[in-house]
C-alpha cells in the first residue's frame, strides 16, 4: 500500500521563488517517497504556498523522515493538511 500525503510549504517571504522551493524539495526525498502532484496556492496579500502531494509506501519511520526533510527548509514553514492510504 501507499499514502498519499500533502503538504502546505509556506515560504516566509512573499517574493520567494516557488519552483526553487519544489525543486529543492524534490532533490532531498527520502528513499521511495516522490511527488505526485503539486500547486501553488494564493493566500492572499501577494502571500503564496506551494501545495504538495507526495507519494509514499506505507512503511514506519517513512512519513517521519519526509517531515524531517521539510523541516530542514530555509525560510519555509510546513503543515501536513492530510494522510490518505491509496
Amino acid at each position: 500500500m501507499v499514502v498519499f500525503m500533502v503538504v502546505r510549504l509556506l515560504p516566509s517571504d512573499a517574493d520567494a521563488d516557488i519552483g526553487s522551493i519544489l525543486e529543492s524539495v524534490s532533490k532531498n526525498l527520502p528513499e521511495g517517497v516522490r511527488v505526485g502532484d503539486s500547486r501553488v496556492e494564493e493566500i492572499g496579500f501577494g502571500v503564496r504556498a506551494l501545495v504538495v502531494g507526495f507519494i509514499l509506501p506505507e512503511s514506519e519511520g517513512v512519513g517521519e523522515k519526509l517531515e524531517n526533510c521539510l523541516s530542514t527548509l530555509q525560510d519555509v514553514e510546513y503543515e501536513v493538511v492530510s494522510v490518505t492510504r491509496v
